[in-house]
């Protein structure tokens, strides 16, 4: 299960942030169905830009490839370092 990390303050500004992530991933997923795994990784990147997560387009992408074949994710929350 590949973890994408997210930071401490981003989880203490959205106390709901894993439910947003999951629910915005999903949504992405489902509007770029028929889309290249890289068109559907921009669609990612500017749904989760919406909620104030910002992930690289590789991150994304990779994502997707990893939701596209079966797998799961999970994003773990983990506190900021300066």
């Amino acid at each position: 299960m590949t973890e994408f990390r997210i930071t401490h303050e981003v989880h203490q500004s959205h106390p709901d942030i894993r439910e947003r992530l999951t629910a915005t991933t999903i949504e992405a997923i489902n509007e770029s169905s028929a889309r290249s795994a890289e068109d559907a990784a921009r669609v990612l990147l500017h749904k989760l830009a919406e909620i104030g997560v910002h992930m690289s387009e590789a991150a994304c992408l990779a994502a997707i490839e990893r939701l596209r074949s079966g797998k799961q994710l999970r994003f773990e929350i983990e506190e900021a370092r300066d």
